[in-house]
């Protein structure tokens, strides 16, 4: 099995697709060049939107690269890498002390953090971890267990298919659900006008789309801000790693080196992630 054939089973075995293809990403050069390279990354589905951004400009200057982004798992892509079926693995996380070894090294591409949004005129102003996801689960569902009104919680949420929504409930629920009675909206736009707009609302945005017509709760008591995040006090934080083997090939080296760049931090800032060099 060569290793394009080993990367398109292992995706579509630890990754949960029923075609590999199916939700990668390809960046085909069209140039004609015997000395074609292929370079491989799979893993969190949260970064490969941004991931391809940083691909696109890094093809412009290597004509001879085919690039394939798969998005996933964090761990499946992980398992892709050691078994040789990828050159870098995606994760949301940095890798757990099990999972370290002599063979791999982790890099910290980017950051993000996600806030908790209620309406401006909400006397709610702090919540806890635990009261933040007993509330997302639905086991609290008045303000008032909350230090607020008499008043049911009315819960906002993104689709299924958002990429935040996926980091809240690992990141927040501890890899659960959220209540199935939250109200499933389809951008980040859509939530800061809903809970805008519902005086008893809890929802959640991401940090570059908090827009000041919403009131960010603080977390155990930490504020979200550019240095609570930077520092790790702000505790729903979105870390995002590639993870190469210490025996990479050049172009692996070159495309993170690229990513962690300033043109490649560039395109992350653009996007509207936090600079980590």
């Amino acid at each position: 099995m060569n290793r394009r054939s080993l990367f398109k089973y292992l995706t579509a075995t630890f990754v949960g697709l029923t075609a590999a293809g199916s939700t990668a990403t390809y960046f085909w050069s069209r140039t004609k060049n015997k000395s074609r390279v292929n370079l491989l990354i799979a893993g969190s589905a949260p970064m490969a939107p941004y991931i391809q951004k940083v691909a696109h400009e890094f093809s412009k200057a290597h004509a001879n690269v085919d690039i394939v982004i798969e998005k996933g798992h964090s761990r499946a892509g992980l398992l892709a890498l050691q078994r040789g079926g990828v050159d870098i693995a995606m994760m949301d996380r940095d890798l757990t002390t099990k999972e370290s070894s002599l063979s791999t090294r982790s890099q910290l591409v980017r950051m993000d953090a996600i806030a908790l949004v209620v309406h401006p005129d909400s006397p709610v102003s702090k919540i806890t971890e635990q009261q933040a996801r007993l509330a997302f689960e639905g086991e609290i569902t008045n303000w008032k267990e909350l230090g607020g009104q008499d008043a049911k919680i009315n819960l906002y949420s993104r689709v299924d298919r958002s990429t935040t929504k996926t980091s809240i409930e690992d990141i927040l629920m501890a890899g659960g659900l959220i209540s199935p009675a939250a109200i499933e909206l389809e951008t980040a736009r859509d939530i800061s006008n809903a809970v805008a707009n519902d005086v008893n609302s809890l929802g959640y945005l991401s940090l570059r789309n908090l827009n000041g017509k919403t009131k960010a709760l603080e977390i155990s008591n930490t504020a979200v801000s550019e240095q609570a995040i930077l520092v790790g006090t702000y505790p729903l934080t979105r870390e995002m790693f590639f993870v190469e083997t210490i025996d990479s090939a050049p172009i692996t080296k070159q495309f993170i080196d690229f990513t962690i760049s300033p043109k490649g931090q560039a395109i992350l800032v653009d996007a509207g992630w936090l600079r980590v060099r």
